[in-house]
């Protein structure tokens, strides 16, 4: 058997899961390590906090390395992430994808769509040798659905209740208190002086959970964009029927938000098999560690 070690790269935080001999021997958790997400500095920062966390021993080096991470369609990337790890491996074997290919892995499936909605969202499909992706184009293009888009589409109500001179009701209520912010117009103002997701997808939950009538509305209207994107990855890749859609990501853990959107795939895909995922993603990323590692069933 071997020693591999798995990172899941989110675009807010990053984990870390160390196997020996199929038996988890380590976790550890810190800020996000994307390049993309908080740049060189702050990864570099972020992936040594998340390895110093670790037993690695500088005798005993890994069999291989999996890390999925967000933006590592970036080439920089890449050499950033390899540049970083090659060297805790014996043969500088590691293995780089997209934070959403730990999912179908994860949850023990080659074969499937992945449907992941945190601070952003995407749906990424596999069947037969082929793959696609749709949405995961970024918050200033896409991500419909996801934590960023939810709490803007929020701030965007406040802002159209300020204008219109009426009350701001229970959402206004709820964001303003949680993001300590005494009015709709200086959380706007920060909205422009803080415009990175990470900080503002948190309060996601918070909206989606808002007895106002408003949030609602936002919670359909992301409901739909998510399943439009699991869906469209199925019929592109002209999956049969039943092909697994495994819903993941922080947000998806909202029971309502959840229900809603496997409602819609069903709808349009009756005889889909939709799953919640049990593990974290890094488990896919053990996984494809162990493959690369030449392990029976990795």
């Amino acid at each position: 058997m071997s020693t591999v070690l798995g990172l899941d790269i989110g675009g807010t935080r990053s984990r870390a899961r160390l196997c020996a001999d199929g038996e988890v021997v380590a976790e550890s958790e810190a800020p996000s390590a994307s390049l993309v997400a908080v740049g060189p500095a702050s990864a570099r920062a972020a992936l040594a906090e998340l390895l110093a966390k670790l037993p690695l021993q500088p005798r005993h080096r890994l069999d291989a390395v999996c890390a999925g991470s967000a933006g590592c369609s970036v080439p920089a990337t890449r050499q950033f992430l390899v540049r970083q790890l090659a060297p805790l491996t014996r043969s500088g074997t590691v293995v780089i994808v997209k934070d959403a290919m730990l999912v179908l892995p994860a949850a023990g499936l080659r074969e499937g769509v992945a449907l992941i909605c945190g601070t952003g969202s995407v749906a990424l499909g596999t069947y037969q040798g082929h793959e696609v992706q749709c949405g995961g184009w970024g918050y200033l293009l896409g991500d419909e659905g996801g934590g960023y888009w939810v709490v803007r589409a929020a701030l965007r109500v406040l802002l159209g209740r300020r204008d219109r001179g009426v009350s701001l009701g229970e959402l206004g209520e709820r964001l303003l208190s949680a993001a300590g912010a005494p009015d709709v117009g200086a959380l706007h103002e920060r909205f422009y002086a803080q415009p990175q997701p990470r900080h503002w997808a948190g309060y996601a939950p918070l909206v989606l959970s808002s007895a106002d009538p408003t949030a609602a509305e936002i919670t359909a209207d992301a409901a739909g964009a998510l399943a439009g994107l699991a869906v469209s990855a199925a019929e592109r890749l002209g999956a049969p029927a039943r092909l697994p859609v495994v819903l993941a990501g922080g947000l998806l853990r909202h029971a309502g938000l959840a229900c809603m959107v496997g409602t819609l795939i069903k709808e349009a895909r009756p005889r889909c098999d939709i799953r919640t995922l049990a593990q974290q993603p890094v488990a896919g990323a053990v996984r494809l560690a162990q493959a690369a590692a030449g392990e029976p069933g990795g």
